[in-house]
């Protein structure tokens, strides 16, 4: 009696466990290449785009430049100029003025406007007014005269007003508004720009 050949089922087992893979592989790569096509975009795109300031270790921030106002004497008088300055970083625009007006380098020729140990306790803005706290040597360091309580108010507003966004600015002393400092101006309100005190520096 003849006999049957068995054939080995090996091969064909093996075929069909290679076209799951092949097939499983082949859904999976179908699932990711959207998001693989996107993620080379995204890296063609930042090859392309210019180096950003935190890329290239610059800061970003646009230098500000503000008008400050220091004491000068002319024909004999108290009076005030401006000194272009670039504010330094660190600072909103309007403190970092008046820190540089009341600690900076003071310009050749002048002297600064506001009483010895004058602080500067706070600055904030609200639309369009500059609200500036000063301690009080403001008023009690006030050596008397028109023109010198003009130079000590003015030097402030004038420089705060130099900045873009202030129109106006309201003098406090720690904390309180005051009326005076020595009664020649009326300080209760917001006070805008005043050229009057102003003269030209050489």
């Amino acid at each position: 009696m003849s006999r049957r050949r068995r054939t080995s089922r090996a091969p064909w087992i093996l075929i069909a466990v290679l076209a799951l893979a092949l097939a499983a592989a082949g859904a999976y790569l179908y699932h990711i290449y959207p998001e693989y096509q996107r993620l080379r975009s995204n890296e063609r795109t930042a090859e392309t785009r210019p180096p950003t300031a935190a890329s290239t270790g610059r800061s970003s921030r646009t230098p500000v430049v503000a008008h400050l106002y220091f004491a000068r004497i002319a024909d004999g008088k108290q009076r005030l100029v401006a000194i272009s300055r670039e504010l330094p970083a660190g600072l909103s625009p309007a403190e970092a003025a008046l820190e540089e007006l009341t600690r900076g380098q003071v310009p050749r020729g002048c002297d600064r406007p506001l009483p010895r140990a004058t602080k500067l306790l706070d600055v904030s803005l609200s639309h369009g007014i500059a609200t500036a706290d000063f301690s009080k040597e403001l008023e009690s360091g006030f050596p008397g005269g028109s023109d010198t309580e003009g130079v000590i108010i003015y030097s402030i507003v004038n420089t705060l007003t130099s900045l873009p966004g202030i129109d106006k600015v309201q003098i406090l002393i720690g904390g309180q508004r005051v009326n005076e400092i020595g009664g020649h101006y009326i300080l209760g309100e917001p006070l805008p720009f005043d050229s009057e005190l102003v003269v030209p520096y050489p």
